[in-house]
């Protein structure tokens, strides 16, 4: 069960690094060009919320992909809150 905590801990970390990552690179962007793209805003607000919603399930960061599916895994309400605003976020920066 320890094994499992520190797993889930690291991947949090890990999803968390990317985050900020992910806000980094914006505002590094937006400070080279001056120019504010909302488009672009958009896409990184998907990003944070995909990324998000990911946090919202601890058994999904410690498991590999495969063995979810197959024990009957399922997210979250929240999570899916979550991903259904990164996919519209992500589809409005398309556009």
């Amino acid at each position: 069960m320890e094994d499992r905590a520190i797993k889930v801990q690291r991947s949090g970390y890990l999803i968390k690094a990317l985050m900020l990552l992910v806000m980094y690179l914006q505002i590094a962007q937006y400070y080279q060009t001056n120019i504010l793209d909302f488009g672009e805003i958009a896409a990184t607000f998907g990003i944070l919320f995909f990324l998000r919603g990911l946090l919202q399930n601890p058994l999904l960061l410690a498991a590999p992909l495969k063995s979810n599916f197959k024990s009957g895994f399922s997210f979250t309400k929240s999570s899916y809150k979550y991903f259904v605003l990164a996919v519209v976020l992500m589809a409005v920066s398309a556009f």
